[in-house]
């Protein structure tokens, strides 16, 4: 079972959050608010676009990044 958390996640970076708990879709935290959401099947140029938007929504719930991410995106 996937565990959704409210609140700043614990670094900067892509992470699957959601404000309706869809792991498909990603955002950019960049340490002091979240990005629009990137679908995973957008472009690398598509998803580094969306990443620079700021979001208006306080209501954002993310999840830990999926096993299959490489080692160094973990924290």
């Amino acid at each position: 079972m996937t565990t959704w958390h409210k609140g700043p996640p614990p670094s900067i970076g892509w992470w699957p959050a959601s404000t309706r708990r869809n792991p498909d879709f990603l955002r950019w935290w960049n340490g002091k608010w979240w990005s629009y959401p990137a679908h995973i099947r957008m472009t690398a140029n598509e998803a580094a676009i969306t990443a620079k938007a700021k979001t208006s929504r306080d209501d954002i719930e993310w999840t830990e990044r999926p096993a299959s991410w490489p080692e160094r995106s973990k924290t």
